[in-house]
């Protein structure tokens, strides 16, 4: 355990609380000694962090201690507080998803509906309208990138108009579209020796109102995948071949149960956090709120003996919705507050949510500056969850598996803010970049740029807030009045 002071950190417990849920803990009186601390130390600029989600309590209290080290600076009258807000899920979601994805029945699935979502993109394996063999799937998947080479030549023969990518998918007539792959998939199923009737036990759907496991053929569980892998490309909302089967074949075993619970959860606990204190007290109260309301009165104690006092917020992936709903809760119950950067690194928050809170913050000037660090589409594409086996980014995993919907929209996804092809069409994605390039983003990966608080070379999503470049980048953008 670290033996990190308490004016660096305030752990959030249940609900939003400050009730104990971990080895660490802070209480009211602590966020008072805090405001203690920056009065009676003359601090003049604070920044305030928030980690990600599905980071563990002791991944957590790492980010406050890099915060420390990497912020807080007495001659500067610089003070970093940590927002440890315990939502450790994600060592528990890959270790799911990688057990599940050894078994033979799993692997059997995926490698069945590969072949059938290949034959009908028009994938083959030699180029002769040959449908995918096993042995050309098992070498691929040991890949670091599976089907990378396969992938492109699906976007070559969409970009050329032929019929790989582009699926005549009869919206009026899903039913028949269903049977005609049910019928595809299990002839291709017998033809490989396999009983197309054999039975898998699949996890119950509460959104569909099943209590229990239902048993389908596996010929029935290979077309439903199919069909749902197909409709994504039908209506690109697709994240390319092997992560989108992948997706869907998980979905389709409601393995994404394990994960898209603990991010919702993960969003819940990030509004909770700012949720209304009246009536409440002691480690009842919601953390966030309290934070504020204790912020605001010292911001205002500062104007008013015309002291300097500048206040930054910086979020990584998750802790961008963290900011979002802080930034709500300072427009409608904290009117005196005004931050001064914004900065998101790889952000997790949907676009809805930030052009519903953070946008209009910006415009009615609760914070001035705002500035997204975040990966190149390329490298987005290269930094796997699951090794093996999920090899996109977790914020594709989250667009993906988590959301309610599929191909849900991501800030820090570089593919979907650029607004461009299939993204094209949506106002969300104009109106998030219109924002982003009017404001200051950088790009991993940038080491030369002439402005020195625009480096980054961060590969990995993870990787942000303890890489060298990113940090002082941020440090070089604080300090910038």
């Amino acid at each position: 355990m670290t033996n990190l002071a308490k004016i660096y950190y305030i752990n959030v417990g249940e609900g939003g609380t400050f009730k104990k849920s971990g080895h660490y803990d802070s209480s009211p009186s602590d966020v008072e000694n805090l405001f203690q601390y920056l009065e009676e130390n003359d601090i003049e600029r604070l920044l305030v962090y928030f980690h990600g989600g599905l980071v563990s309590e002791t991944s957590g209290m790492g980010s406050a201690e890099v915060m420390r080290t990497s912020f807080a600076d007495a001659p500067s009258k610089t003070h970093a507080v940590t927002f440890v807000w315990e939502t450790g899920l994600w060592e528990t979601i890959v270790e799911n998803l990688s057990s599940k994805s050894t078994e033979g029945q799993f692997q059997k699935v995926l490698n069945f509906v590969i072949k059938l979502v290949g034959k009908k993109l028009g994938i083959d394996s030699r180029g002769g309208g040959e449908t995918l063999d096993t042995a050309t799937i098992e070498t691929e998947k040991l890949k670091e990138y599976p089907f990378a080479e396969l992938n492109d030549q699906l976007k070559d023969s969409a970009d050329q108009g032929s019929r790989g990518g582009s699926i005549l998918f009869d919206e009026e007539d899903e039913i028949g579209f269903f049977a005609d792959l049910k019928k595809d998939s299990d002839d291709m199923i017998r033809a490989e020796g396999e009983m197309a009737a054999e039975e898998i036990e699949v996890a119950a759907d509460p959104d569909a109102g099943d209590s229990r496991g239902l048993l389908l053929t596996i010929g029935t569980l290979v077309a439903k995948i199919a069909f749902a892998v197909l409709k994504r490309y039908a209506k690109e909302t697709h994240h390319d071949f092997y992560p989108t089967v992948v997706e869907e074949t998980f979905r389709k075993l409601y393995i994404d149960r394990i994960g898209k619970w603990g991010w919702s959860e993960m969003k819940e606990k990030a509004q909770q956090m700012f949720a209304d204190n009246e009536g409440l007290s002691g480690d009842d109260l919601h953390a966030g709120t309290y934070f504020l309301k204790l912020l605001e009165a010292h911001y205002q104690k500062r104007q008013t003996a015309g002291k300097k006092f500048t206040i930054e917020l910086v979020g990584h992936s998750a802790g961008s919705i963290a900011i979002c709903n802080m930034l709500a809760a300072t427009s409608e119950n904290f009117k005196e507050l005004k931050y001064n950067n914004v900065v998101f690194l790889a952000p997790a928050c949907r676009t809805d949510l930030f052009i519903e809170k953070g946008i209009p913050a910006k415009e009615n000037g609760v914070f001035k500056k705002f500035k997204m660090f975040t990966m190149q589409e390329q490298y987005e594409k290269k930094d796997f969850c699951v090794k093996y086996l999920y090899t996109y980014s977790l914020l594709y995993l989250v667009s993906g598996l988590f959301e309610d919907e599929t191909d849900a929209k991501i800030m820090g996804l570089h593919e979907q803010f650029k607004a461009e092809g299939r993204y094209a069409k949506f106002e969300e994605l104009e109106i998030i970049n219109s924002f982003i390039t009017s404001n200051k983003l950088a790009l991993s990966k940038d080491i030369e740029n002439a402005d020195n608080s625009m480096w980054t070379d961060s590969l990995r999503h993870g990787d942000f807030d303890n890489n060298s470049a990113t940090l002082k980048s941020i440090l070089s953008t604080i300090n910038i009045v």
